[in-house]
């Protein structure tokens, strides 16, 4: 025959070690009882919400920098030089691009143009960057933000002042012309 042992004792038994685990499991860190479930939710949709929100940053990073790169890539360059030669009132121009302006003496200057044309049908809003050495001794008619209208055209004045202090040498740079459609 089997040994049957009363049915109180042993599930009393392990009722009560079962409870004493249960209870050491649900005891938070001060002692007291904690909610693992309800703590591990709230981590959980913290790292998915932190996740979300850095991948929504992310991808409207990335658009913008596409957008700058294809801005820069179409925009109009133009090589502007400028030559300051000895003597006084001297001016040889022989123009091999748009914004060559020649051979200039010190305390004279030159224009050079640039025609703009709006062919779409929204505004575009222009913006012009002048870069290296040239830069401090060109002026634009324009300044170098504006707007063009739709069918609109624009003559863009560049002009040069070579100052009485300018040292002998070839001054060089670059234009940038960016033309973005206006959405504001």
């Amino acid at each position: 025959m089997e040994d049957q042992k009363p049915a109180g004792a042993t599930a009393g038994a392990g009722a009560q070690t079962e409870k004493q685990v249960s209870s050491i499991k649900n005891q938070g860190t001060d002692g007291g009882p904690s909610t693992p479930s309800s703590d591990g939710a709230k981590q959980g949709s913290g790292r998915k919400k932190w996740k979300t929100k850095h991948t929504v940053i992310l991808v409207i990073v990335l658009a913008v920098a596409w957008f700058i790169g294809v801005q820069v890539m179409a925009a109009e360059r133009y090589a502007a030089t400028v030559n300051v030669i000895e003597g006084k009132d001297k001016v040889a121009v022989n123009p091999v691009a748009k914004l060559d302006f020649g051979d200039l003496s010190r305390d004279t200057g030159a224009n050079r143009y640039v025609t703009l044309k709006n062919t779409g049908g929204m505004n575009k809003q222009i913006w012009i960057v002048k870069t290296g050495p040239i830069a401090e001794m060109m002026k634009i008619d324009k300044g170098t933000s504006f707007t063009l209208k739709p069918g609109e055209e624009v003559k863009v004045e560049f002009s040069v002042q070579v100052p009485v202090s300018a040292p002998i040498q070839k001054y060089g740079g670059t234009v940038y012309i960016f033309k973005m459609p206006k959405l504001f």
